[in-house]
């Protein structure tokens, strides 16, 4: 993303031929807000809403924990009628999940067929087929857990289901797994690497506690690492401790304790990429010791069924999640992550599904994006709201330079960035300059007021450097006698020609008083920001702003963070903005990550 990003740019509408009165390109999009919110953003831990459908607790494992698997008699298939009322209960208490859930290739236990026949099916996938299209009629999204499909059997349940899981459980050969095909590593491994290839959003997790070792499970994280680096299809890894029970093999085993619990989930913030969630159940866990440690999600958390494969812990009430939460902001979310959505990564027939619980998670109080952007970006993407005067802004992890012919994705790009924006958006405010913020709703997302967007980007040069010294004769680091404002016409096509107040009052971009009014918020802004940065060791050397207008208020838009500003250190002359990746300076994360600490020393990064 260049500096001064055009996200709300006024030739959108160029596309179709369209061109305004003066013969500029485009229609003036709208995007966005200011709010006096000074509070600092908690770190976010998300959790979904979800009915537990089991369709069959008989498996042809035979695990030494486990208490789910029962054999073939009255009873072991969950009727469709129970399915429906189970449903029905779900969506009456605002689900948005359904997770099917049943033993692995039950049609190889002796006297399991018939009872799945009475109901007219032939396999337990097409009996979970027809039950998830029954969901989806509902308004509930489907996720299947199924035990080892192959790519054929994935493919087909992926066109009723939002996202699928397997748990890896561990890499090692263990007791516990001794009479159980379906747990052999490498055919676990193998169907979550096929997920990866149908781009199939996938939950997968380790179970501590059955035999395995500490280097067991970082060896469990770096495989899960590295199948996620290959297909970034790895939504969250669940990190859950196996609970003894009575009657089975491994009743007397001693488990994990809460230090392997935290010291697992350190381990995975440490290997994971930081875009897949860390997830603990918090009816099995001491959750509120075992949080700090670097969880981000609790997983599915149900408001109607029990736990069926630990049903002694039950789930959590919300209002005891928010308790345990304490200190972070809980937030509701689909069983498909935002990211999956965005990428399209979903079968076109669950679209209005997405949709519709979307609207219903947002009218919660929550953000969930839609999975069409009003407009992409360079290195941000617009979304509308369910108000109509906000719009959702998204960050992304998107490096470009060279108007776009240089273009590189960094992980954690599009946090640091927001994180920035938001710190001086709101120091701006209190310094009585309005701007389009209005609140965070994730570490990458920002809720911004609805502007119709002035198409300029407006330089504020301090120092001498970059475009300026190719196109007048003054040496790079010259100090100006004073700060210099020019502006740019936002127009790609054009190249973002410079324009002058004549042209721009001609025009009628601004009238004169508006002119006045911007050239001296820019100005405002830079008497701000100077003095901070200077206080931090740093030399703002020029930044690019843009405006819009609401209910005839100019407000600053846009953001104002490192891709958007040209930053030295005042003692080395070191580069910390853009710079560093657009002339391979060096590391452009680290630079940004050092801004960040000098100018929020307790920022969590």
């Amino acid at each position: 993303m260049t500096t001064g990003i055009c996200i709300f740019k006024t030739n959108i509408a160029a596309e179709d031929g369209k061109r305004d009165r003066h013969g500029l390109s485009g229609s003036k999009p709208p995007y966005v807000s200011h709010a006096h919110n000074t509070g600092i953003m908690l770190p976010v831990i998300t959790y979904s809403r979800n009915v537990f459908l089991p369709l069959t607790f008989v498996c042809r494992n035979a695990c030494g924990y486990c208490i789910f698997r029962r054999p073939p008699g009255e009873g072991c298939v969950l009727s469709p009628d129970e399915v429906m009322r189970i449903l029905r209960c779900g969506a009456g208490a605002g689900c948005t999940e359904a997770l099917f859930t049943f033993g692995e290739h039950p049609e190889e236990v002796a006297g399991f067929m018939p009872w799945l026949e009475d109901f007219g099916y032939s396999s337990i996938l097409e009996y979970c087929y027809a039950m998830a299209e029954e969901a989806l009629a509902m308004g509930l999204l489907p996720h299947t857990n199924a035990g080892i499909m192959n790519a054929d059997e994935m493919r087909y349940l992926s066109e009723v289901n939002a996202s699928m899981g397997l748990m890896l459980e561990t890499t090692a050969d263990i007791p516990a797994h001794r009479n159980c095909p379906g747990k052999e590593p490498a055919r676990r491994i193998a169907m979550i690497e096929d997920a990866g290839r149908l781009k199939i959003p996938f939950t997968t997790g380790l179970l501590l506690g059955i035999g395995e070792t500490s280097s067991d499970r970082r060896e469990s994280l770096e495989v899960i690492a590295g199948l996620h680096r290959r297909y970034g299809h790895i939504q969250e890894i669940i990190i859950q401790n196996f609970c003894p029970k009575p009657g089975t093999d491994m009743s007397a085993f001693p488990g994990a304790t809460l230090q392997d619990i935290q010291e697992t989930v350190r381990m995975a913030k440490e290997i994971l990429s930081p875009d897949i969630a860390i997830q603990i159940p918090p009816n099995l866990a001491d959750a509120a010791k075992v949080i700090p440690c670097g969880v981000t999600d609790l997983g599915g958390i149900s408001p109607v069924t029990i736990d069926y494969v630990n049903p002694e812990h039950p789930w959590p009430a919300l209002d005891e999640l928010r308790v345990l939460t304490k200190g972070y902001t809980l937030k509701e979310r689909l069983c498909i992550h935002p990211e999956y959505i965005r990428r399209g990564w979903f079968h076109p027939g669950l679209r209005d599904c997405i949709k519709n619980l979307e609207n219903a998670v947002h009218m919660r109080g929550t953000s969930v994006i839609p999975a069409k952007p009003l407009y992409e970006g360079k290195a941000k993407s617009v979304y509308s709201s369910e108000k109509p005067d906000e719009l959702i802004v998204v960050f992304r992890n998107d490096m470009t330079a060279f108007n776009g012919v240089k273009h590189d994705k960094f992980t954690g790009k599009g946090k640091l960035n927001a994180t920035a924006s938001e710190f001086f958006m709101k120091m701006l405010e209190a310094e009585g300059i309005p701007t389009h913020f209005i609140r965070m709703s994730a570490p990458d997302t920002m809720i911004v007021r609805r502007l119709e967007m002035i198409p300029l980007e407006v330089i504020v040069r301090n120092v001498a450097a970059g475009s300026m010294t190719k196109k007048y004769p003054v040496a790079e680091g010259t100090v100006l006698d004073w700060p210099v404002v020019t502006m740019d016409y936002k127009d790609d096509e054009r190249g973002d020609t410079m324009i002058n107040d004549d042209l721009i009052q001609v025009f009628h971009i601004l009238t004169a008083e508006e002119l006045i009014q911007v050239k001296k918020m820019a100005m405002d802004v830079n008497r701000v920001l100077s003095r901070f940065f200077d206080e931090c060791g740093i030399r703002l050397v020029d930044f690019k702003l843009e405006f819009g207008k609401a209910a005839g208020t100019i407000y600053l838009g846009d953001e104002i963070s490192m891709d958007s500003m040209r930053l030295w250190d005042k003692v080395t002359g070191e580069s910390f903005d853009k710079d560093v990746y657009r002339f391979d300076k060096g590391d452009v994360i680290t630079a940004y990550r050092n801004v960040l600490k000098r100018i929020i020393p307790d920022v969590e990064m």
